[in-house]
This record gives C-alpha cells, sequence and structure tokens, in this order.
C-alpha cells in the first residue's frame, strides 16, 4: 500500500512541475537630467527681533517706508539689516513662493517665507510662534526656477 501511495506522490509532483509556467517581465527605464543655471540671491537678515515674554504667534514682514511691521502688539521691535534680497542673472520667470525653518541651537523652530517677484527681489515673512524662546535661528532654502 506504501508502494502506491509513494508512486501516486510522485506521479502528482512530476504532473505539477511538468505544466508550471515561466513568467516574466520586459521593463524600460528612462532617466532625464536637466543641468540648471546658477543665479545669485543676496543673504537675509532680519536682525534682532524683540517681542514681549511669552508672546503670541506672530508674523513680521517689511513695509516699504514702515520698516518691519506685525499685526501682534506683542512686537516691540526690529533692526532688520537686509529682510529682502535683490537676486542677478535670473531668468524672467513667474512668481516662486519658497517656505523654510530656521532653529536654533536648542532646535527651536521660526518659518521664513520667500516670495520671488518678477523683478528679482526676494521678499521674505517670518513667522515667530508663541511663547518663542530667546536664541539665534539660522536657515537657508534654495530658490528653484522651471522654464
Amino acid at each position: 500500500m506504501r508502494k502506491y501511495f509513494l508512486l501516486s506522490a510522485v506521479a502528482l509532483l512530476a504532473t505539477s512541475t511538468a505544466n508550471a509556467t515561466t513568467d516574466y517581465a520586459e521593463v524600460t527605464a528612462k532617466a532625464t537630467i536637466e543641468v540648471a543655471n546658477i543665479f545669485e540671491c543676496g543673504d537675509i537678515d532680519w536682525g534682532t527681533i524683540v517681542v514681549k515674554q511669552n508672546n503670541e504667534p506672530m508674523t513680521l514682514r517689511y513695509a516699504y517706508g514702515a520698516g518691519v511691521v506685525s499685526t501682534s502688539n506683542d512686537f516691540i521691535s526690529a533692526n532688520g539689516k537686509k529682510i529682502t534680497s535683490s537676486c542677478t542673472d535670473m531668468p524672467t520667470t513667474s512668481d516662486v513662493y519658497v517656505t523654510t525653518e530656521l532653529t536654533s541651537n536648542e532646535g527651536n523652530k521660526l518659518s521664513l517665507s520667500a516670495r520671488l517677484d518678477d523683478g528679482g527681489t526676494l521678499e521674505t515673512e517670518l513667522t515667530i510662534p508663541a511663547k518663542v524662546p530667546a536664541g539665534e535661528y539660522t536657515g537657508s532654502f534654495t530658490v528653484t526656477i522651471v522654464e
């Protein structure tokens, strides 16, 4: 009986491998590389900003003729040294908008938004969170223009 069982099992295995199929796929891969031209924008320096202790969240921006402004009553002053920046050798483009974070050595964060207008001026806004700790905040970003 054992012989017949073993023979049956071998016959079933032989049948299943005889009916096996092999599947395959042909795949095409593609990559397009573009080389970017470099244009220059100056650094941004908001200088020293003074806010009230336990401040509410606020956004600061530069208003021509008025300096740094905010709608928050917790904003005291800013001596913004270079809040806007001129970009040179920039291709003609539509508006570009970038957001990045400025981080302190302790890991606290501010949010910086930058808008590049058609004239090549990089205009920035700085968003300060509630109860912001004192410190020096830094960061960087890349402005990319795709024509």
